[in-house]
């Protein structure tokens, strides 16, 4: 009798977890499918919201695209070449704040596009390192203390460097300075 007490209580326990596995295989099933139809639908709706705006050439969405489009090909252009960077190095410049000494230490690297002019801001280094050291040094210490301050120096420092390289504004240029250090104390 104990015996057919601890078969029955066996069966019983089988069953339940055939049961229980049966359920859980199901739900698994049933979160799988969901979510393969919730992907379909937004496939779905995604091309259809996309092809009716292509369809539609006079509408506003369209022109912003076409803008879009132009931005997206001017970039192209200027990625199509190759930044060339040159390090002018770093520069220490003594600055007079109330009457006590302060100083700007800043590392200078220049970027462009066109060899030539890469080149020869290489060959001008020295001189270029000149008109920085006396651009930074006629500096005002509390202006350059913000940020503000810093980019204005930045842009003034690319001027000046397409100035000492004889450079205009526009064309075969230096096209950008940066700063990848810049101490103040």
């Amino acid at each position: 009798m104990a015996e057919d007490e601890a078969t029955k209580k066996k069966k019983s326990e089988d069953e339940e977890s055939s049961e229980g596995s049966s359920g859980g295989k199901r739900k698994l099933i049933l979160l799988v499918v969901g979510a393969i139809l919730l992907l379909g639908i937004g496939i779905g709706a995604g091309f259809f919201v996309g092809n009716m705006t292509a369809d539609d050439p006079d509408s506003a969405e369209s022109a912003e695209v076409d803008e879009e489009d132009d931005e997206d090909s001017d970039r192209k252009k200027k990625d199509d070449r190759h930044n060339i960077y040159i390090t002018v190095g770093k520069l220490l410049a003594a600055v007079e704040h109330n009457g006590s000494t302060r100083y700007i230490q800043a590392e200078v690297d220049l970027v462009g596009y066109e060899k030539s002019v890469m080149d020869d801001a290489q060959h001008n280094v020295p001189a270029l390192r000149n008109r920085l050291l006396l651009l930074f040094s006629s500096q005002d210490f509390d202006q350059v203390r913000t940020i503000a301050g810093r980019e204005r120096l930045r842009v003034e420092s690319l001027k000046a460097v397409n100035d000492v390289l004889e450079l205009g504004p526009k064309g075969d240029r230096v096209e950008d300075v940066y700063f990848t250090a810049f101490v103040i104390q």
